[in-house]
């Protein structure tokens, strides 16, 4: 009797062993395959391009779409952006936002609990690096990053603005912790990230999204199905959200919907491809994965 239980024991053990084994040679695998497009920033460059447009930008000329466009892809900047830092008359800043966008630099991959990988940034020493800070953020921004991936699927993470001007957001993060405010400083050694901002929304919606999130999103326990089963109802706040899902929430309490063309599950690369949504600022090639 005791042999026969020692030895479902053992088969029960072996049988996890080889589960755990095969899962984590998977995510091995497949983070290999996805790490390796984590950096194409320095394709854009083209220096005779940007010579002609740092002209019209210290000669204080109109820019074109085709022009906001390109600087888009030399610099990471979107429109609102490049209108902030013109407006406070910083063309240079501009420029320096582009010589860090082109840069060199590598990343490793940290396995962060069980089933997520996170990747930090280096300079070409191995040497964490931050990006600068952001260009023109604003309270009711989101920001997200897809530098965090799990089975290769580079499900990443958001954000939303709550105090732009000390960079604190709230967000939920994983399995076991409550949805509580983050700095953004911790951010800005993903690789990969992006600034996003409703289009056509007055600012004072924007703020009031990110009041809403700071004053009844917190303390809200994390679940991989927060949203799904609740689906668009906003008659009550949800015992349980997701990251993205905590952003949606927010903004769709104040009756705007910035993912409309999501499903039942909204994700960070969801308000990437929303057309309801701009690009203020990315990092990385982001726009690519």
């Amino acid at each position: 009797m005791k042999n026969r239980i020692f030895y479902k024991i053992c088969r029960v053990i072996t049988v996890i062993l080889a589960v755990l084994i095969v899962f984590f040679s998977t995510d091995f695998v497949l983070s290999e395959i996805t790490d390796k497009w984590a950096y194409k920033d320095s394709e854009n460059r083209d220096d005779f391009q940007w010579a002609l447009l740092e002209e019209k930008l210290l000669n204080n000329e109109n820019l074109t779409e085709e022009d906001y466009e390109e600087i888009f892809l030399q610099s990471g900047l979107g429109k609102p952006a490049v209108d902030s830092l013109l407006g406070e008359g910083r063309p240079d800043k501009i420029k320096e936002y582009r010589e860090y966008y082109l840069m060199d630099k590598e990343f490793y991959c940290y396995r962060k609990g069980v089933f997520a990988c996170h990747e930090k940034m280096t300079d070409l020493s191995g040497e964490v690096i931050s990006h600068p800070d952001f260009a023109d953020l604003q309270n009711g921004d989101i920001v997200i990053t897809l530098s965090i991936h799990s089975l290769g699927w580079r499900h990443g993470h958001a954000t939303i603005i709550t105090d732009a001007e000390n960079g604190i957001g709230v967000q939920a993060v994983m399995m076991g912790e409550k949805s509580n405010n983050t700095r953004l400083d911790t951010w800005k050694s993903f690789p990969l990230v992006a600034v996003l901002r409703p289009k056509n929304i007055d600012e004072a919606t924007r703020i009031q999204a990110g009041e809403f999130a700071e004053n009844n999103l917190k303390g809200l326990y994390y679940s991989l199905s927060g949203g799904v089963f609740t689906g668009r109802d906003m008659e009550e706040i949800p015992l349980t959200t997701q990251c993205a899902h905590l952003v949606w929430y927010a903004y769709m309490a104040c009756g705007v919907d910035i993912a409309p063309e999501s499903g039942r599950i909204i994700t960070p690369k969801d308000f990437l491809e929303s057309e309801s949504l701009e690009i203020v600022q990315v990092y990385g090639s982001i726009m690519d994965l």
